[in-house]
C-alpha cells in the first residue's frame, strides 16, 4: 500500500502547524508575543504530543504499510488541533488513543521481532500514553512532561540502536541498558523529578554516557561530509543529555522553577532537537518524501541551536529573563535556518531534474 497520498501531506501539515504552535506558545510564555488560545499553557504538549508523536507515529506506520495504522498519526494529528483550539479533553483523549496505538504498533513488533532496539522502542511507546493518562488524571503538563520527554528518549536511543546494529557491543554493555532503562522509568513511575530527583538524574547520566560510548557516531564523526555531521549532532545531544542529568542533581526541579526550565531544555531543545537535525536529511527523504539532502551550511543552524542551549541554561542560573528571552528566539532562528537550508537543497535537487 502506498502512504504517499493526501492525508501523509495532511499529516505533515498539522505537525508542522503543532510545532509552530509549541514554539509561539513557548514565546507567550515568556510574554514575548501574545498568546494564542492555549498554546502558552500547553506548548510542550503541541510539541511533544501534537509534533512528534504524530511524526513518530507516521514513521512506524509506514514502517508497518498498512491502512489501519494511518489511524495513529491521525488520531495524533486530531488532538493536535483540538488542543490548538483550546479544547484540552478531547485533545487529551485523541492523544492517549493515539499513543495506545502506537504502543500496540511497537509491541506487535517486539512479539514478531524480540530484540534490543524492539524491546527499548516499546517501553519507550509506553511513556506516551501514560505520561497522558496522567494528565487527564489532572496533573499539570510540567509535571508530566518528564514522562513525555521519557516517550522521546527512549524512542530516539531505540533508533540509535537500529541505525548502529552492525557496530552493537556484547552482552554486558545490553545488560547494562536494560536495567538503565529500568531505572529510568521506575524514577519516572515514582513521580521524579518532583518527587527527588537522584534516581532519574543517575540513570539519565548513564543512559546519556552508554549512548555516547556505544554509539557508532564515535567513530562516524572521523569520516566526514554527512556521516561526520550527524555524529557531530548526535554527539552534542549526548553532552546535553548529560547536562541535564547533572541540572537535576544538583539543582531539583522541586527546589527552583529555574532548574526544571534548564533540565526541560536541555533535554528538548539540546537532546531532541539535536537528534532532529542529526536524522532529519535521513529520515524526511522516507517519510515526507521531500528529496533533501546534507549540505556543509547545516553546520550554522547547529551552531546557532547549541549557543541557544547554552544562553538559556545560563539565563537560568544566573536567573536572567534577557537571557532567556535572547535564547528563545534564538533557537527558533536556529531551526528556521535550518529548514530553509534544508528546503533549499530541495528545490536546487528539482532544478536540476528539470529538462
Amino acid at each position: 500500500m502506498n502512504l504517499s497520498g493526501p492525508l501523509r501531506s495532511i499529516l505533515l501539515v498539522v505537525a508542522g502547524a503543532s510545532m509552530v504552535a509549541g514554539f509561539s506558545g513557548g514565546l507567550a510564555r515568556l510574554g514575548l508575543v501574545p498568546a494564542l488560545a492555549t498554546s502558552a499553557e500547553h506548548h510542550g504538549a503541541l510539541m511533544i504530543c501534537g509534533f512528534f508523536g504524530t511524526l513518530i507515529s507516521l514513521e512506524r506506520a509506514v514502517a508497518q504499510d498498512g491502512r489501519a495504522a494511518l489511524a495513529v498519526p491521525a488520531l495524533a494529528g486530531c488532538g493536535s488541533v483540538l488542543l490548538a483550539a483550546g479544547f484540552t479533553e478531547p485533545a487529551a483523549a485523541a492523544f492517549l488513543l493515539s499513543g495506545l496505538g502506537l504502543l500496540a504498533m511497537t509491541a506487535a513488533a517486539t512479539w514478531r521481532l524480540p530484540t534490543l532496539f524492539t524491546v527499548v522502542m516499546t517501553v519507550g511507546a509506553a511513556l506516551w500514553p501514560l505520561g497522558t493518562f496522567w494528565w487527564m488524571a489532572g496533573a499539570a503538563v510540567s509535571e508530566v512532561a518528564y514522562v513525555w520527554l521519557g516517550f522521546l528518549i527512549l524512542t530516539i536511543t531505540a533508533e540509535r540502536i537500529e541505525l548502529s546494529r552492525l557496530s552493537m557491543p556484547g552482552i554486558v554493555s545490553r545488560a547494562a541498558l536494560v536495567t538503565i532503562m529500568a531505572l529510568f522509568v521506575a524514577a519516572l513511575a515514582m513521580g521524579q523529578p518532583w518527587t527527588g530527583s537522584r534516581l532519574l538524574a543517575a540513570s539519565l547520566g548513564a543512559l546519556a554516557l552508554w549512548l555516547a560510548c556505544s554509539d557508532i557516531a564515535v567513530r562516524t564523526v572521523r569520516i566526514g561530509g554527512q556521516a561526520r555531521f550527524c555524529a557531530v549532532c548526535l554527539l552534542l545531544g549526548y553532552g546535553w543529555l548529560s547536562v541535564a542529568a547533572g541540572t537535576l542533581l544538583w539543582w531539583p526541579p522541586a527546589d527552583t522553577p529555574f532548574g526544571h526550565d534548564a533540565a526541560i531544555h536541555a533535554i528538548g531543545l539540546g537532546f531532541v532537537l539535536s537528534m532532529v537535525f542529526a536524522h532529519a536529511p535521513i529520515i524526511l527523504p522516507a517519510v515526507a518524501r521531500v528529496g533533501v539532502r546534507y549540505v556543509p551550511a547545516l553546520y550554522g543552524p547547529t551552531a546557532m541551536l547549541q549557543a541557544a542551549v547554552a544562553i538559556r541554561i545560563g539565563g537560568d542560573v544566573a536567573q536572567s529573563y534577557g537571557l532567556i528571552a535572547a535564547s528563545a528566539w534564538l533557537a527558533i532562528a536556529s531551526l528556521a535556518a535550518y529548514i530553509a537550508t534544508l528546503a533549499s537543497t530541495s528545490v536546487r535537487r528539482s532544478r536540476f531534474r528539470l529538462p
